[in-house]
């Protein structure tokens, strides 16, 4: 059960990521179709998998899934996600 816990942490679009895909009227499936249409495979599995944190979305998935979905691939992030990031960093340096 830990290591579902500690994924859910570092998977930070799950649940953004089904809210759009509903908003824009996709099913699972149809998302996997339209993301093979530009050449990234998934399969309706998988977009449920990233969508309930069990598996990660690559930065390349992520690309394309907001070019299907339309939207800015910076609204699948809390609002100062990058500033946090950059900050935290910035600690270690």
């Amino acid at each position: 059960m830990k290591p579902k816990q500690t994924l859910k942490k570092a998977n930070l679009v799950g649940s953004n990521l089904r809210d759009f895909r509903m908003e824009a009227g996709l099913t699972q499936k149809e998302l996997a179709a339209r993301c093979a249409e530009r050449g990234v495979n998934l399969t309706r599995g998988t977009i449920a998998k990233i969508e309930s944190f069990v598996r990660f979305v690559t930065a390349c998935e992520l690309f394309v899934i907001s070019k299907v979905l339309k939207i800015d691939i910076n609204r699948f992030f809390s609002p100062g996600f990058g500033d946090r990031v950059a900050s935290a960093r910035g600690k270690g340096a």
